[in-house]
Parts: C-alpha cells; sequence; structure tokens
C-alpha cells in the first residue's frame, strides 16, 4: 500500500513538472520570437534569459524522467507487471 501512495506522489508531481515545462518552453518561444520581450526577464537580459530556460527545461525534463524510470522500476517491484 505503500508503494502505491509513492508511485501516485511521484506520478502528481511528474504532471506538475510537465505543465512547468510546457509553460516554460512557451516562454522561452515567445523570447526567441519576439526578442524585446528578452529585456523583460528579471534576472537575465537578452539573449542568456533563453539560455538560462533552455538549461531549466533540461533539468526538468531529467528529473521527469528519473521520476517515470523509478516509477517503472517500482512497478516491477510491487507485482503490477503481474496483473496487467
Amino acid at each position: 500500500m505503500k508503494n502505491k501512495i509513492i508511485v501516485i506522489v511521484k506520478l502528481i508531481l511528474s504532471i506538475f513538472l510537465s505543465l512547468a515545462w510546457f509553460i516554460i518552453l512557451q516562454a522561452a518561444y515567445e523570447m526567441i520570437t519576439k526578442p524585446e520581450l528578452q529585456n523583460d526577464f528579471p534576472i537575465v537580459k537578452g539573449i542568456y534569459a533563453v539560455y538560462l530556460l533552455g538549461f531549466i527545461l533540461l533539468v526538468i525534463a531529467v528529473i521527469i524522467f528519473l521520476l517515470l524510470y523509478s516509477i517503472q522500476k517500482s512497478r516491477t517491484e510491487t507485482g503490477f507487471k503481474e496483473k496487467i
């Protein structure tokens, strides 16, 4: 039962991170297509704002991949594979 709750929490976290990934991807696209928006980013100005968002996208993608990989590993431990 504890493993199922952990899997559900990991799925919810991966869904939230996927939504955040999509929103950041949209922001990076808008910055690329409309260069005047690059100066509105409060942390970094110019093209480096796009690079920063790209790095954040890469980190979020790795975290999502690791979450899904750990869910797959826990799936074999709980016996879900046998039921399917």
